[in-house]
């Protein structure tokens, strides 16, 4: 079995050399692999490939996602992402081609997928400004685009595709409950110590969970820096790895925390909470319930708490070196506030 070393990028081409060859023939060829520090859980590399196919040679900028067994995430797989992005290929939904994937950890030693690189730079939403950079001429375009990619995902008619087995609910009665079982399990398996605000957390929302009325695809992480801009349009919605079945007002209630606004009042930097409601219910015909709304924001709250006891964990227990899951299990009690005044706000 390889042991994965994200430094080794020799010996991670090498191996991606083989496994390529093996899906598109010996005519394979890669360039060097380059890392990006950008993304806090899966490793990415950027590198150029070209191949024969159809009698004509091929040429691709491609990247490379591996999930560490050691990461935040771990143990990771790369099929529920894989499959939703080809589901999604050419939808309004703004998901980036993915080419191959393998949860064999005998090919690289981690899960990896390998999608198209597509242009573009990603804001990113620590600014207290309220601008992030944007004009007001952007910030209007771009927030638009933003909730018009995210009506298409949950507008997507996923039943009877593959979608189907990504993971989540496929029945509105289990959609609430599955969510907390299953960040539930998670902290339970990051971390041994007991945090009283979210085991009160857990139970408040198994008290007030809110009525779901549609199953959609759900990202999980759908926000500000986890998308690209080029030229003023959004040219792809990143980040796929927690997608699942559930709530689509899961979404809704991510955008709408303040890990992404911080002291402005434009959710993510884009909109006002009063016009993602109006524009939400615009583009997919659902009216947004703002109790529940808030319920879902909360919610997020309590899961992007979890995810520092994963960074912690992945730092402290499993030797994953990077300073940044160290920065983020620094930042846990300013969580749990974060948490219980989302939950006061909520109720």
């Amino acid at each position: 079995m390889p042991v994965f070393d994200p430094f080794d990028t020799e010996s991670v081409a090498r191996r991606l050399l083989a496994f390529l060859q093996g899906q598109a023939g010996e005519t394979v060829e890669i360039g060097p692999l380059r890392r990006f520090t950008v993304g806090f859980s899966w490793v990415t590399y950027g590198f150029a490939a070209s191949w024969n196919e159809d009698g004509r040679r091929v040429s691709r900028d491609l990247v490379l996602r591996a999930g560490p067994p050691n990461g935040i995430f771990g143990p990771y797989r790369a099929a529920p992402e894989f499959t939703a992005l080809r589901a999604l290929e050419g939808s309004a939904a703004r998901a980036p081609k993915a080419f191959w994937h393998c949860d064999d950890l005998a090919v690289l030693g981690a899960p990896f997928i390998i999608c198209e690189r597509v242009r573009g730079e990603a804001p990113i939403p620590w600014s207290r400004d309220g601008r992030v950079g944007f004009d007001e001429a952007s910030r209007v375009s771009l927030g638009e685009q933003f909730l018009e990619a995210l009506a298409a995902l949950h507008n997507f008619d996923w039943r009877g595709t593959g979608i189907e087995t990504i993971g989540g609910a496929t029945r509105a009665a289990d959609a609430v409950e599955a969510e907390i079982e299953s960040w539930s399990a998670r902290m339970r398996g990051w971390s041994a110590r007991r945090y009283p605000m979210l085991d009160f957390a857990i139970a408040w929302f198994r008290a007030h969970a809110p009525r779901t009325s549609r199953i959609s695809i759900v990202h999980g992480d759908y926000r500000i820096g986890n998308f690209l801009v080029a030229q003023g349009r959004i040219t792809a919605i990143l980040d796929w790895e927690l997608v699942h079945l559930g709530d689509p007002l899961e979404d809704l209630g991510w955008i709408c925390m303040q890990a992404w606004r911080g002291r402005s009042n434009f959710m993510c930097h884009l909109v006002t909470r009063e016009e993602l409601a109006e524009k939400y219910a615009r583009l997919t015909g659902v009216e947004v319930d703002l109790a529940a709304l808030r319920y879902w924001e909360a919610f997020g709250t309590f899961k992007l708490a979890v995810m520092h006891l994963a960074a912690a964990h992945s730092f402290e227990t499993l030797g994953f070196n990077d300073m940044r899951m160290a920065g983020m299990a620094a930042q846990i009690p300013r969580m749990l506030l974060q948490v219980e005044a989302a939950l006061e706000k909520a109720v």
